[in-house]
């Protein structure tokens, strides 16, 4: 994961540092389940952003903080990724 948090980070009203502590648990597991061949990590990555855009329809701080995990998760899965290459 990126020592640089998303720049959605600042924009947050709530607590960053537990938001980035969720948001790395949650890749833990995301990668736990590509390990076991349950689902991919960018799979997860793609559906929790998804679940972030309709849940911003109702609250939006709620969206930005799954948007925020959604990224996170993401950011694993390239770093997944670009290992696997080489």
């Amino acid at each position: 994961m990126s020592s640089n948090p998303p720049p959605e980070f600042d924009r947050l009203p709530q607590d960053a540092p537990l938001v980035r502590a969720m948001g790395g648990a949650l890749s833990i597991f995301a990668t736990l389940l590509a390990r076991q061949g349950i689902v991919e990590t960018e799979e997860v990555a793609n559906l929790l952003g998804i679940y972030a855009v309709a849940t911003s329809e109702v609250d939006n701080e709620e969206g930005m903080i799954l948007g925020c995990w959604a990224a996170m998760i993401r950011d694993v899965a390239e770093q997944q990724r670009k290992a696997a290459r080489g």
